[in-house]
């Protein structure tokens, strides 16, 4: 927002409608302590030109880095259309789709996203609304305990850690037992199905690692089986989740048409059987004809909404997210055929990046597993101080002790061949 549009006499007005003599009245329920009692200690303020002026100087400092940095939010290119479509007025102005005689362009982009999503997962249906791919896959645990009654739930290890903390922080709230599952060699290992509801893996996992899916299906035929993706593209390439009797596919739908924003926001899938279309939250969007026998468009299911479901609400904190979900629509359009020339593009300069730097003395593959578009190598720290305008990866050190000196590399699209060959050059002069 570039400016503040309510006047003095505008909040006076607004206060005084519903009932509130002060402003601070509205924050009552903040602790006192926590409230300030004076003005922080800032500069005073500035003009616009000199804000903008100030801003300006400070962004001159920042340096652009080459950057293999994924772990869960990845660098794609966004097509022109994407801009295009998202930021016509249609879009931005219908929000909430709950009139459908006047929401059709944003009822039909909802239904067109689900669409492409269950032929990307081979799920029988997909829904909308949802925060990111964490709050997702938190919310799939909630839905496997309300179906199978049961208070605990397997999670591998080889999970994002970030969404590991998301699923412990849901538990917690609603008395679920997580119960983690070692990983070796870069892989789900071990585990007792007995008393839980359901088991959570991540494929392509934390390590850019593909999970062995059926195997793990043939050890959970009793609970079930949710899947994790941060990197959706992969689903380009891989066999869909529904070949592996996968109960729910939840992702991070990020990659799809959406840039990083420093972290957020996402963009949440959960795509199921119809088995469970009445548990999962969210929004759902179906076609039917309108009294003149047109083709038109509805929410058919709204489980997740307080404002009719009340206390039997699937969710409390779903959001319609449609901007990000428009996006993707228009991103899923725009390839169409071609992501799965894409995905075999990004896994290709991948494959290319670690067989190089695997030949380099110093420098070791840690998993010798089929991976998709990331991997882990373990550096040494005289060659990785040569890369000092190079964002080589994420270290895993502080996630998993036992991989010192361990880095996760992503290459996508946008890490073309001359850039990794740029790496190679540097690392061996």
């Amino acid at each position: 927002m570039d400016y503040t549009p309510n006047t003095d006499s505008d909040r006076e007005s607004m206060l005084k409608e519903i009932g509130v003599h002060d402003i601070m009245d509205l924050f009552k329920d903040i602790p006192e302590d926590l409230i300030l009692k004076s003005p922080l200690r800032i500069p005073d303020q500035l003009s616009e030109f000199e804000l903008i002026r100030e801003l300006e100087k400070i962004s001159k400092k920042n340096k652009k880095l080459l950057s293999f940095l994924g772990g869960g939010n990845y660098n794609h290119h966004i097509p022109s259309t994407v801009n295009a479509v998202t930021s016509r007025g249609e879009f931005s102005t219908a929000y909430t789709p709950y009139q459908p005689e006047i929401s059709q362009g944003t009822l039909q982009a909802i239904f067109e996203y689900q669409s492409m999503i269950c032929e990307l997962t081979g799920m029988d249906v997909s829904n909308a609304s949802m925060y990111d791919g964490a709050t997702s896959l938190a919310e799939s645990m909630i839905l496997a305990s309300r179906i199978k009654g049961k208070k605990q739930v397997l999670v591998s290890q080889a999970v994002n850690p970030f969404y590991r903390e998301v699923l412990k922080t849901y538990a917690r709230a609603n008395e679920i037992r997580i119960v983690e599952i070692d990983v070796k060699d870069g892989l789900t290992s071990d585990f007792e199905t007995e008393g839980s509801s359901a088991i959570i893996i991540q494929s392509p996992n934390f390590f850019g690692l593909i999970e062995n899916l059926d195997e793990i299906r043939k050890k959970t035929e009793d609970i079930l089986l949710i899947t994790s993706t941060t990197e959706p593209l992969s689903w380009a390439m891989l066999k869909p989740f529904s070949e592996y009797d996968v109960d729910i596919v939840t992702a991070e739908g990020q990659s799809f048409g959406n840039p990083m924003n420093f972290g957020g926001p996402g963009l949440g899938i959960i795509a199921t059987k119809n088995a469970y279309v009445r548990q999962i939250p969210g929004r759902l969007a179906g076609e039917t004809v309108d009294i003149h026998g047109n083709r038109s468009f509805a929410l058919t299911l709204c489980t997740r909404e307080q404002h009719i479901r009340r206390e039997r609400a699937t969710s409390n904190i779903c959001t319609n997210e449609g901007l990000c979900m428009l996006a993707a629509a228009v991103y899923l359009v725009t390839y169409g055929k071609n992501l799965r020339r894409l995905a075999q593009l990004n896994n290709q300069l991948a494959v290319y990046f670690a067989g190089k730097l695997n030949q380099i003395e110093g420098i070791d593959m840690v998993f010798d597993k089929p991976f998709f578009n990331e991997f882990v190598v373990r550096i040494r720290k005289d060659i990785l101080s040569k890369l000092s305008d190079i964002e080589i990866g994420v270290s895993l050190e502080n996630y998993y002790p036992d991989l010192k000196d361990c880095y996760l590399i992503c290459c996508t699209e946008m890490t073309p061949k001359e850039d990794i060959d740029r790496v190679l050059h540097e690392i061996t002069q």
